[in-house]
């Protein structure tokens, strides 16, 4: 897939309240400010919180033990790539070096940023789907961060 592949950073994880209950997201900005929200499962959204945290759990958790398994194999993230949406789903792409060698994982976005932000890994998006899917700051109101939520 061809196209303009655009750096972000990560503004945070929220709620956002839908019929049955608050649900989490994670908001993705570029460099022009346009915000790309990914809703998230529960314990995705708490593993990126604590990441953004510098939180480090008395026992490893899911994304904590894949950064010991790099570690310990001399591999290295060197970015992660979300690329593709599908009928609503995003799809995302970690690449890999190992032993001088380069490959990609698919995996899920929520994963790749949790996991990313660990390793200190460079986050980008294809700047289709960033199109596809940007919102304004109008369509935020409303959310609570998660750090509200859990406090």
């Amino acid at each position: 897939m061809n196209g303009t592949i655009l750096p972000v950073a990560i503004k945070g994880v929220y709620l956002i309240e839908k019929t049955g209950g608050p649900v989490p997201l994670v908001l993705l900005e570029d460099d022009t400010k346009r915000i790309m929200p990914i809703y998230i499962g529960l314990s995705e959204a708490i593993s990126i919180n604590a990441a953004l945290n510098h939180e480090i759990p008395p026992r490893p958790m899911t994304h904590d033990l894949f950064i010991s398994l790099l570690e310990r194999t001399s591999s290295l993230i060197d970015d992660i790539l979300i690329d593709e949406l599908h009928d609503g789903v995003y799809y995302a792409r970690m690449c890999v070096s190992m032993d001088g060698r380069h490959f990609e994982l698919d995996a899920r976005p929520s994963d790749c940023i949790a996991i990313a932000l660990r390793c200190n890994a460079p986050i980008h998006v294809r700047e289709s789907v960033l199109i596809e899917t940007a919102i304004t700051k109008e369509e935020l109101e409303g959310i609570l961060s998660l750090d509200t939520y859990l406090s």
